[in-house]
């Protein structure tokens, strides 16, 4: 190898310990439960408000009643023919984080 590949692998090793001791929460930080919440307004209405039968309102409620209906729809507890597939793509944090923004929304 020349002097000057050299140089340049041992700067490649360099960089990539550096990028690969950077810890994992500064890679992909967490959105807000607002945030997360705000994928529900097409079928619950924004901010969780919604008029009618079709689809239950979420401003307002209970944390524990909002973990318990989104962790069984993603377990298949509850049948559903859409909220399953949504749910499964929250983890329990995210949920957690959710269930607390919908419960100080007011309804």
């Amino acid at each position: 190898m020349t002097q000057r590949i050299r140089k340049r692998v041992r700067m490649l090793g360099v960089v990539l310990a550096g990028v690969m001791s950077m810890p994992m929460a500064m890679a992909a930080p967490q959105a807000s439960g607002e945030m997360m919440g705000n994928t529900c307004g097409g079928c619950h209405g924004t901010q969780g408000h919604i008029k009618g039968e079709a689809f239950m309102p979420l401003a307002g409620m209970k944390e524990a009643t909002f973990i318990k209906a989104m962790t069984d729809f993603r377990g298949g507890a509850r049948p559903a023919t859409l909220m399953g597939h949504v749910a499964r793509g929250y983890n329990d944090e995210q949920i957690k984080a959710m269930a607390e923004y919908f419960a100080k929304v007011k309804p």
